[in-house]
This record gives structure tokens, C-alpha cells and sequence, in this order.
């Protein structure tokens, strides 16, 4: 469940990722899209919440009540697919050679992947905690 949740939340930052890696690893483009990476990351923190609680969801029907780990890993399993993907571009689209621009390249891609799976995984454990006290609240025990 964990590999494919993180599919979804990906799904709207691979375009974006192109650019963005484009502006930051290329000498001649620059980035100026600064309204539409807003719109997107709004995107992704609302499909990050859904899909956080459906993968709650599925897992409190099973009966399986140990949710917390699993919200917050279906989540930064985003950022597998973000740093797969920023391989991809390594060998695709630049043409850095030599141990020390490829020590950095995957160093910094490495950073931020992990910054945006324990952003995404956090906001994803927010979103499943909050769902998960809203349908328990009303229940009445006597």
C-alpha cells in the first residue's frame, strides 16, 4: 500500500519537477512560474491529505488500528518517486560528469527529497490524525 500511495501524491509534481530541475541544473533557463508552483503545491498538500485518509481509512476497515506509522509512510513514499526521478534527469537530461558534480547533484537532490517526504509525510499524519479523532469523537460510550 505504501508504494502505491506515494504514486499518487507524485502524480502532480512530475511535470513541475521537470522545470524546477531545469532552472536549478541548467546555466540557461530561469524558473518564472512562481504562481503556478503555488497552485501545486496547494495540489499536492490536498491529495497528500486524501490520500493519507484513504490509506487510514482502508487500514481502520481491516481492523488494523496502528495507522500512525503507515499514514506518515504512504506519504514521504513521494519522495522515492521524486528522487527516482531526479536520477532519471541526471542521466537524461544534463551533462555533468566527474565525481564531485555527481556528489553534489545527488546530495542536494537527496536533501531535498528527504525534506519533502518528512514535509509530506507530516502533513499526511496531521490530515489522518485529525480524520481519525473526527470519526471517533462521536461516538457515545455509556
Amino acid at each position: 500500500m505504501i508504494v502505491t500511495a506515494g504514486l499518487v501524491p507524485f502524480g502532480c509534481l512530475f511535470i513541475e519537477m521537470y522545470f524546477i530541475l531545469s532552472a536549478v541544473w541548467s546555466h540557461n533557463k530561469i524558473y518564472y512560474v512562481y504562481g503556478f508552483m503555488l497552485a501545486i503545491l496547494l495540489l499536492l498538500c490536498l491529495v497528500v491529505v486524501c490520500v493519507s485518509i484513504t490509506c487510514t481509512y482502508v487500514l481502520l476497515n481491516a481492523e488494523d488500528y496502528r495507522w500512525q506509522w503507515q499514514s506518515f509512510l504512504c506519504c514521504s513514499a513521494t519522495s522515492v518517486y521524486v528522487f527516482l526521478y531526479t536520477i532519471h534527469y541526471f542521466y537524461n537530461s544534463t551533462q555533468m560528469s566527474g565525481f564531485l558534480q555527481t556528489v553534489y547533484y545527488f546530495g542536494t537532490s537527496f536533501n531535498f527529497c528527504m525534506g519533502l517526504g518528512l514535509a509530506c509525510g507530516s502533513l499526511g499524519f496531521a490530515g489522518s490524525s485529525k480524520f481519525v479523532w473526527l470519526i471517533y469523537s462521536s461516538i457515545k460510550a455509556e
